[in-house]
């Protein structure tokens, strides 16, 4: 793992070093045409936009911010590296700024923040991570590279669903409706329309298309969705 970081954050150099000298193969301080922050992998690398609190506040009104995020977004690539993720970091305690008296209504400053949250998520489509202190930009830092590293940024989500596992004295009817109806889309009512028309799993699993369309209920889409698992 590389990490290139614009020479115009040297005076994050210490909490970059903290955070990881000991998992980055090389850390560059180098003149990037976009973004503070560059993590290579052998995947491609991963864009960090950093702003403190009032440079982000700054930025939005006069529309910088806007500008940056649309050079981002259209840089392919930086130092003969393939962008693939954007990251736009927020550094500093919001907190901070207004207990200094920046600004006296809250809802009005809230409200303009949230829309321009929004118009970075949805309409840039780039995700915003907030690191408070430097604490927790060392954490953004490191756990970035590391998952950059072990590919996980590129996986698939898992399967989170569960399903009860079925009793071991549960009546053989009652125990094929509970395997046909982990089918995808099928369901407990489905399954029992299944067996009623077909009378077991095997049946199910070796009737045709057409015929599976019989069943009330399963139409041509659930039909070649049930084919399809068993074959």
């Amino acid at each position: 793992m590389r990490l290139l970081v614009d020479h115009r954050e040297r005076q994050m150099a210490s909490l970059v070093e903290e955070a990881c000298k000991d998992i980055c193969e090389e850390i560059t301080y180098t003149q990037l045409p976009v973004g503070d922050f560059l993590v290579v992998s052998d995947n491609g690398a991963t864009c960090v936009e950093r702003k403190t609190v009032p440079d982000f506040l700054s930025s939005v009104r006069s529309n910088r911010l806007w500008e940056q995020l649309l050079r981002m977004i259209k840089t392919e690539t930086v130092l003969e590296h393939a962008i693939i993720r954007r990251i736009l970091l927020i550094h500093g305690n919001f907190e901070n700024y207004l207990e200094r008296g920046f600004h006296e209504d809250l809802l009005k400053f809230w409200s303009q923040q949230m829309g321009a949250f929004m118009q970075i998520v949805y309409v840039y489509n780039t995700p915003i991570i907030h690191a408070e202190d430097d604490t927790a930009f060392k954490a953004f830092l490191r756990i970035l590279v590391k998952r950059e590293a072990s590919g996980k940024n590129d996986r698939l989500p898992e399967a989170k669903w569960y399903r009860k596992p079925a009793k071991a004295d549960l009546p053989e009817k009652d125990r094929k409706r509970y395997i046909l109806s982990a089918l995808p889309h099928i369901g407990e009512q489905l399954a029992t329309n299944l067996l009623e028309h077909f009378g077991t799993i095997a049946d199910v699993a070796s009737a045709s298309v057409e015929d599976l369309q019989k069943v009330p209920k399963i139409g041509k889409k659930k039909a070649e969705l049930i084919h399809n698992m068993f074959h």
